[in-house]
């Protein structure tokens, strides 16, 4: 089963594109407004702000955290870390831990000076195996480690060339996957942020890589696509540490732009 979201919708799908759940209390944005948790619930940003759980059964949704001051707190990308069972989430120019009673834990805003912010504007979260929080920001795939500490800002290959970025996530190799509107190919970087090389370039099944997630049981890299009225989600099958092979399609009604795998 697979969560995959648009601009207005968030559908739960199986393997041949057949809707089992459709939601429309989705936030507009364009980000990574989704996440599933270690019980199978889904965790999403709604409409009014608040971070909403819908029970593993789909039967009863509630609110999770809710927005209590709507200028200066709002959500933008959510990700459920299966390493320590916490909510991280993205807001403007800085990311926020909760752990699983919807408590506050940790902030994140601010280089070692205090003075310089490290993010801009949040696109897609993502967690590596050592624990790193990766972000898909503004301009930058952003690195810190699990204290906050800032390890690497990627800003495209060559150094400075441009980045466009969307979707992020690891695979079980700690390679960071991350799509990029500019080169409409899925950047592979290793865990300290260094290119490695390009994914799915000149792919005639798709225009442009938008969002994507890992399969870690079937080691699929499920790739949404922005193909001008071809909405597709492509799945690949992970070789080797840098190889790919196209598999299968699933279609939609609209472009894809936030995926998430569950287990249900």
């Amino acid at each position: 089963m697979m969560w995959v979201s648009d601009t207005n919708n968030l559908i739960l799908t199986n393997n041949t594109g057949e809707i089992e759940h459709h939601l429309t209390d989705l936030s507009s944005s364009y980000n990574g407004s989704h996440t599933v948790n270690s019980e199978s619930e889904l965790i999403y940003i709604s409409g009014d702000g608040n971070i909403k759980k819908l029970s593993k059964d789909m039967k009863t949704t509630t609110t999770f955290i809710e927005q209590s001051e709507p200028k200066k707190w709002t959500p933008q990308c959510v990700y459920w870390s299966s390493l320590t069972d916490d909510l991280l989430i993205g807001m403007r120019c800085k990311v926020s831990r909760y752990n699983m009673n919807g408590q506050l834990t940790q902030t994140i805003q601010y280089d070692k000076t205090g003075k310089l912010e490290i993010y801009c504007d949040p696109n897609c979260i993502t967690e590596n195996n050592n624990e790193d929080i990766v972000v898909s920001d503004f301009g930058a795939v952003v690195g810190t480690n699990s204290l906050g500490e800032h390890r690497f800002s990627y800003t495209g290959n060559p150094l400075g060339s441009g980045l466009d970025p969307r979707g992020i996530c690891t695979d079980a190799f700690s390679h960071i996957l991350v799509c990029d509107v500019k080169t409409k190919t899925v950047h592979m970087l290793n865990k300290d942020g260094e290119f490695l090389s390009h994914l799915l370039a000149l792919r005639e099944q798709m225009d442009s890589p938008y969002s994507l997630s890992y399969g870690v049981n079937t080691n699929h890299l499920y790739v949404g696509s922005d193909s001008h009225n071809n909405n597709t989600v492509h799945v690949y099958k992970y070789i080797t540490e840098q190889d790919e092979e196209y598999e299968f399609d699933v279609m939609f009604a609209s472009t894809p732009e936030v995926l998430t795998k569950t287990i249900l």
